[in-house]
């Protein structure tokens, strides 16, 4: 039987300009399971792919299409669920996910046949043994919702242990290497040594995930990144930095075994702060970029957050990071009350502050967050699409949604000139354009189905 699996196609501008584009590694765990099991899988990657999905349909024609996404891919996602039952009415579909998981009831639609809440790799393969073997009870699957006399039933979820994932059968990746990048660093690979966050940060969808915080063992780590064929690496944990003891043997591992790679990772800036040691120690074993949640400038709104940081630690991150020559990628969130003067404060603060790369967010409750229902009822759209932390969904309390927009975006360039002379950008020249430009096109002619 074949199955094919499906991200689907990219919904805002930066996602087409493709600065930071991570292989889909949910859908190589995926694939390497339907390969035990005997299927015959393929990879969908509409960020990348010149092919129509209809044209990948009928010249397939699998047995399961399985498809995963963010919430801005809700909408395609359903299409993507309608054009696959319309071409083929006895497919099987289901949908997976960081946003079904916790969102799981939005894909309660006729033509969707089963939606995953879990990161289970066994409940996968259970799935699949079930279809092969024309079974029809879906009752002990992990975190499986499924359908029953039309009526849809929730299977109890139980959180899953990291250690259960296989090492990825990476032959999409190698096959096109060329399209993952993360920014300066082409052919980067993705791995994961963690699920979730131990910590508690009520705007953070993250924590919310995999029912509890999983480590994986650093042998099987190790493992992994030997095997890689490339020379970059993206670890994808909601946070890495966490026990100081794990990630000494993480180092001690990489310099016993010579690893010679370029590492990104997500760390706190609490962490950082309060482990100089260990972080130039990351530093000298490959560690490049240190992708950490400065969120804000003002302690009140740290608070608000409930990161449990302070601006001061902030600072001492940035600084202990500049001084060993690392970069710290800071992601800020803009808070809709923000007025013209806190844009332009903001801003000399970054540069006061030697701020180099900087990632700025629109504040967005994210469905499934704990603060999300504080403001449901103040949503000003429904469109999922809007939810990409570059859009309001909130109205702003200081400017109009119209100069809230021209502020944003004037500070968004003013860092992005200001980051440029860091260099890091010098791979997006005139051929890069030509290039985005025309998958652009080629994307909106196909009209992304």
């Amino acid at each position: 039987m074949k199955i094919l699996l499906v991200r689907p196609a990219a919904v805002n501008i930066l996602q087409h300009l493709q600065v930071i584009n991570s292989e889909p590694l949910e859908l190589e765990y995926l694939y390497t399971i339907a390969k035990e099991h005997k299927w015959i899988p393929l990879i969908y990657d509409g960020f990348n792919c010149k092919k129509s999905l209809t044209r990948m349909l009928k010249e397939f024609q699998p047995d399961l299409i399985g498809i995963t996404g963010y919430i801005t891919q809700e909408n395609l996602i359903l299409k993507y669920v309608d054009l696959a039952k319309k071409i083929n009415p006895n497919i099987k579909t289901i949908i997976g996910g960081v946003h079904a998981q916790l969102n799981y009831k939005n894909f309660y639609i006729d033509n969707t046949d089963f939606v995953f809440r879990s990161e289970d790799m066994n409940a996968f393969g259970e799935l699949l043994e079930n279809i092969t073997e024309s079974n029809t009870n879906f009752s002990k699957i992990n975190g499986l919702c499924w359908r029953k006399n039309n009526k849809w039933i929730q299977n109890e979820f139980v959180p899953v242990d990291i250690n259960t994932l296989p090492i990825p059968d990476r032959s999409f990746f190698y096959k096109n290497k060329k399209w993952f990048r993360y920014i300066d660093l082409e052919e980067t690979a993705t791995i994961k040594t963690a699920l979730s966050c131990p910590y508690d940060c009520n705007f953070c969808y993250c924590t919310q995930l995999a029912g509890k915080y999983s480590v994986r063992d650093i042998d099987k780590v190790m493992q992994e990144i030997e095997s890689l064929d490339c020379e970059n690496i993206l670890i994808a944990d909601d946070l890495f930095l966490f026990n100081e003891k794990r990630i000494w043997n993480f180092i001690d591992e990489i310099k016993r075994r010579k690893i010679n790679k370029k590492f990104i990772c997500y760390g706190r800036a609490d962490y950082i702060a309060s482990h100089p040691n260990q972080i130039k120690a990351l530093v000298e074993a490959g560690f490049v970029y240190f992708l950490v949640g400065i969120e804000s400038s003002f302690d009140n709104e740290l608070n608000e957050y409930n990161k449990q940081i302070t601006v001061d630690v902030n600072l001492q991150c940035i600084k202990l990071l500049d001084e060993l020559n690392a970069r710290c990628f800071a992601l800020m969130i803009v808070p809709i009350d923000a007025d013209k003067s806190y844009f332009d404060n903001l801003y000399k603060w970054i540069v006061k502050n030697k701020v180099q790369y900087v990632t700025l967010s629109i504040f967005t409750p994210m469905p499934g967050t704990k603060i999300f229902k504080d403001y449901q009822d103040k949503l000003t759209t429904k469109d999922c699409t809007y939810w990409d932390f570059l859009h309001l969904v909130l109205k702003p309390t200081r400017l109009p949604a119209i100069r809230f927009y021209y502020e944003f975006y004037k500070l968004t360039y003013k860092l992005y000139k200001y980051t440029q002379k860091t260099g890091i950008f010098n791979f997006m020249n005139f051929h890069y354009y030509i290039r985005v430009i025309l998958n652009y096109i080629c994307q909106k002619l196909r009209r992304e189905l």
